[in-house]
């Protein structure tokens, strides 16, 4: 049986966010960065999001948060969290992140409609 890993909570996931984009320990997987273009999303406003920047309602969708390995092979490392927000344009926006090793990659980002 594979042992999940802690969920983090609202406060530790906050803070290790705002961290690793200050130390610009993050990176933009190849799928979030498709998505951002098909869906017209910046980094910026992703950035922003999570940052919890004023202005872009930053909140956690815990009932999105799930715990699953990359690959079929893999255990999981950490969970996938779900983290909402408002571009500068006032959409919606869900984005997808884990923890890895020293870097937080940012696996999609969806338009809420």
């Amino acid at each position: 049986m594979i042992k999940k890993p802690v969920k983090k909570t609202d406060r530790e996931l906050f803070s290790l966010i705002e961290r690793k984009i200050n130390q610009k320990e993050y990176i933009f997987l190849n799928h979030a960065q498709k998505r951002q273009l098909e869906r017209g999303i910046s980094d910026l406003d992703v950035l922003n999001i999570l940052g919890g920047k004023s202005g872009y309602g930053r909140i956690r969708n815990k009932k999105k948060d799930v715990c699953e390995p990359f690959s079929l092979n893999d255990s999981p490392e950490d969970w996938k969290y779900c983290i909402e927000g408002k571009d500068i344009d006032g959409k919606k926006i869900r984005i997808i992140i884990t923890f890895s090793d020293n870097y937080m990659p940012i696996i999609t980002v969806i338009n809420i409609h």
